[in-house]
């Protein structure tokens, strides 16, 4: 037998509990699902409300709020002023145009123009004997001569005018000859511009006096430009059924009353219909044509 003694006691560097819990896991971690912090995280959980509008609007809201009502106040206050200023200017405006158009027609400066159109006999230019009548301030000095395609001239006349008191004065050379329509030759190179609306129209642009598209009024221009565009389209529209529809809406659009002045539009509308509906235009165009045939013929 061998007798173990120790030579001498070391301090132990870590107590031990003299009893142990035996446990599975080699140490044990902090339950992080059951210690909850009370953290500016979770307090913000539990402010949050379900319903946005259940929250209480901060104060910069009202205020802004309240500004937006004022700016939109002195908005509709500003509106109310400038529709004021906006009525009283328009009528000012329109009697200045007045006061500006009788001046341009009493200091337009005189002009004088030659003009030459190649016309079908079939198809006389009524309009021509119309503007002589209409135009009081224009001398529409006409000259006819006969094409070699066609063998005598249109039987209509015009007159002959000589005043020396009008300001202008239209030298127009009228060539019957077979063509389809009215041809005005224009320039150097004997460009055409076709069809009698847009020969009106011409004539119309040469003198400020008589040129619709100087109207104060849009729907005034708008509506002559409308009943222009309907007397050419009759030219090329094939069906009686159609023609009769266009009829009635010129008939419309000129809304002939016994005050009124006739212009331009009357001219393209009257000249067509004699030409070709003399006995088939709509029956509301009957007092108008009457008028119409005083006046031009």
């Amino acid at each position: 037998m061998r007798n173990e003694m120790t030579m001498y006691t070391l301090k132990p560097i870590v107590s031990l509990p003299r009893t142990f819990h035996h446990r599975k896991t080699m140490y044990e971690m902090r339950n992080i699902h059951e210690e909850r912090s009370t953290d500016d995280h979770t307090a913000a959980e539990n402010k949050i409300v379900p319903d946005i509008t259940d929250q209480s609007p901060l104060p910069e809201y009202n205020v802004l709020e309240a500004r937006q009502e004022k700016i939109l106040a002195q908005l509709a206050e500003l509106k109310k002023q400038v529709a004021t200023l906006s009525g009283f200017l328009r009528q000012t405006n329109q009697a200045a145009v007045v006061d500006k158009n009788s001046t341009i027609n009493k200091s337009q400066v005189p002009i004088s123009v030659n003009l030459i159109v190649n016309v079908n006999p079939k198809r006389p230019p009524y309009f021509i004997s119309a503007l002589q009548k209409l135009w009081k301030d224009t001398d529409i000095k006409v000259q006819t001569y006969v094409h070699s395609s066609v063998n005598e001239g249109g039987s209509i006349s015009y007159e002959s005018v000589t005043s020396s008191s009008k300001n202008n004065v239209i030298n127009l050379s009228l060539i019957w000859k077979d063509v389809e329509d009215l041809e005005l030759i224009s320039g150097l190179h004997s460009y055409y511009i076709i069809g009698e609306t847009n020969f009106l129209r011409y004539l119309s642009r040469l003198i400020n006096s008589h040129n619709y598209e100087s109207f104060a009024c849009t729907e005034k221009v708008n509506t002559t430009d409308l009943i222009l565009d309907l007397c050419y389209s009759l030219y090329f529209e094939e069906s009686a059924n159609k023609k009769q529809e266009i009829l009635s809406l010129i008939a419309d659009k000129l809304n002939w009353s016994a005050e009124k002045i006739l212009d331009i539009a009357d001219v393209a509308a009257w000249c067509i219909i004699k030409q070709f509906f003399s006995n088939k235009y709509p029956p509301k165009l009957k007092k108008w044509y009457k008028a119409c045939e005083k006046h031009f013929v």
